[in-house]
């Protein structure tokens, strides 16, 4: 969720809508999510792809052509045909975020809610249960969590919800559940300063 540049993905948001209107019709939504993905993943091991799909010096006909040998009959023809209008946009450069801007679209339209979790201990299952209510309450939509642990973390948890701004309401239940969690992180370190000290009378 994180990483992406607000403004280029309203920019990819726009096409990203427009793709899964037709992938919709088609029934090839999540093929497409899988394709693009796949695409973004090519983008990051091939610095030459990379430059061939975002530089402003390659021709447009040419690209245009390398673009119907790579793909034509490999990946879907919306796919392919999406590619096509990007080129002629000038706007490939935007392929990576696409990608992600597709993704985001295609997960709302299933009712699903990225939610990352950052936590100073482990979350244990009546919270996480508490979390994933309070989530779906607010949103409106099923959460999937993305836990991760970091000792680091202030006030007990961090949440991070697809950049939406959070309401009172959920504020409120996720600094109850934070202030759970610190206590469990406090009683978690007690634990192990009074390990040590057990052994050693033993």
């Amino acid at each position: 969720m994180a990483g992406f540049d607000e403004r280029q993905l309203a920019l990819a948001g726009v096409y990203a809508r427009s793709l899964l209107a037709l992938a919709e019709e088609r029934g090839e939504s999540e093929r497409v999510a899988e394709e693009l993905a796949e695409l973004a993943r090519l983008l990051d091991r091939d610095p030459e792809f990379a430059e061939f799909a975002g530089s402003p010096l390659v021709d447009d006909e040419r690209r245009r052509d390398s673009l119907e040998k790579l793909f034509r009959g490999k990946a879907s023809d919306l796919l392919v045909d999406a590619l096509q209008v990007l080129n002629r946009k000038g706007r490939l450069m935007v392929l990576r975020t696409l990608a992600e801007a597709y993704r985001r679209e295609l997960r709302a339209a299933r009712g699903l809610v990225d939610v990352k979790v950052r936590t100073a201990v482990p979350i244990p299952p009546p919270l996480r249960a508490r979390l994933v209510e309070a989530v779906r309450r607010w949103s409106g939509g099923t959460p999937e969590l993305q836990e991760v642990v970091d000792p680091k973390v202030l006030g007990g948890i961090v949440v991070e919800l697809e950049g939406r701004k959070l309401d009172a309401s959920l504020a409120a239940r996720l600094r109850e559940l934070g202030a759970a969690l610190a206590r469990r992180a406090s009683e978690e370190i007690l634990k192990r300063r009074s390990a040590p000290e057990a052994q050693a009378e033993t």
